[in-house]
């Protein structure tokens, strides 16, 4: 994949109001080691609001493992990519990979430049010192389970949708379905049908960092368990969201224009795992699934058996390899998608003959199913204009 370089440093649009383009070389970063940030363990720019800078904030909880990077305090999305990759169609969000502009500690491609680097946070925030320090779960090594108390209407039939995929009765919800209003009243029926503790969360061993939001919401950030979990937003019911892997929360303790999200529970350093019942329900919904079942065996063009059996060895090592990564999996379907193209005018082949097999490959590594057939489709057709040459010892007759 090419790697695309912008010509005398990323130009960026200014955050203070006005429109200067960045251009040359780059503030020197700068992290002050003499400002005291933490008090017997406790991050006091995370308990302490009324003291908050966002560049503490953000520096404070990358000393201990979270990885930050920066949002508008406004819309609490990701500061917009430079100029210069807003230009160029190559450094689009999903072809972040091309981009030399994370290597080279920009905030391009919002939680994928998620860092603990405090000279880059500094850098950082001191182009943008308003930002907002937004964490990064899996990187970080956790899970947000978001409880929403969004006005929204109750789902039209809550007996399946109020918690999909556990059928309820009337009975089963003290004081009736009419009573759960919110994602956190939502949350609590969860624990009572699954047997969890009531007041829920609680146990030490269990304690999530608990924020109020200002909306009234909770985050609850826990230690991630292990094995895969979606990198989408999975809905565990109505009002609760698990982000996990590339899904991203506002820090805790971080003030955005519309408020504060305030500590109430549990230390960042020492975040608690999800309890058991909790963890069953995470990995219901967020879960791997099972591996779709394989495609059929690649036809053979006549006189061209050992070259279709080739092909067939690539995508099988192809496939193990993809099912062993936790990252890199898009980059590494599109190497494979792009090597198969290039071998199918020798192996006599068509993409129709090898494009399920690559989707299969995408999707049991994890990939959502529009996310691999697009890789699929783009890498396959630039191999197919760029034909390899045969593989030594394995020409046909």
């Amino acid at each position: 994949m090419s790697r695309v370089l912008h010509p005398g440093g990323p130009r960026f649009p200014d955050f203070s109001g006005g429109a200067v383009t960045f251009t040359g070389p780059r503030p020197p970063a700068v992290c002050d080691p003499t400002q005291p940030s933490r008090r017997n363990g406790v991050l006091m720019a995370v308990t302490n609001p009324t003291s908050f800078r966002p560049v503490r904030l953000a520096l404070d909880l990358a000393a201990i493992g979270w990885h930050v990077f920066p949002l508008s305090p406004g819309n609490k999305r990701p500061l917009a990519n430079c100029l210069d990759c807003q230009d160029n169609p190559h450094c689009a969000d999903d072809d972040y990979a091309a981009c030399l502009c994370l290597p080279d500690g920009q905030w391009c491609h919002g939680v994928r430049a998620a860092t603990t680097d405090p000279d880059r946070i500094t850098t950082w925030w001191r182009r943008a010192p308003n930002a907002v320090p937004a964490v990064a779960a899996g990187p970080s090594g956790l899970v947000l389970i978001d409880l929403d108390t969004h006005s929204d209407q109750p789902p039209g039939n809550p007996a399946h949708d109020l918690l999909p995929g556990i059928p309820l009765v009337d009975n089963q919800v003290p004081g009736g379905f009419d009573s759960v209003r919110n994602g956190i009243d939502a949350m609590h029926l969860l624990a009572r049908i699954r047997g969890g503790p009531r007041p829920w969360p609680s146990g030490p061993d269990h304690q999530p960092v608990s924020v109020h939001t200002p909306s009234g919401g909770r985050h609850l950030w826990y230690r991630a368990p292990d094995g895969h979990l979606h990198q989408a937003l999975s809905a565990l019911g109505w009002q609760i969201d698990i982000k996990a892997g590339w899904s991203y929360g506002i820090a805790p303790g971080a003030t955005t224009n519309s408020g504060t999200y305030t500590i109430h529970g549990g230390t960042p350093g020492a975040p608690g795992h999800m309890p058991d019942w909790l963890l069953d329900e995470v990995h219901r919904v967020a879960g791997p699934k099972p591996a779709p079942a394989p495609p059929a065996v690649i036809p053979a063009a006549p006189g061209q058996g050992n070259a279709a059996g080739y092909v067939r060895t690539v995508l099988d090592r192809g496939t193990a390899e993809l099912a062993s990564l936790t990252d890199g999996r898009k980059a590494a379907l599109s190497a494979l998608a792009y090597k198969v193209g290039g071998l199918l005018t020798w192996a006599g082949l068509t993409p129709t003959d090898v494009e399920d097999h690559l989707i299969h490959a995408g999707l049991a590594s994890g990939l959502p199913d529009r996310q691999a057939r697009r890789i699929v489709h783009r890498a396959l057709t630039n191999g197919l204009t760029r034909p390899l040459p045969a593989p030594r010892d394995r020409r046909t007759a």
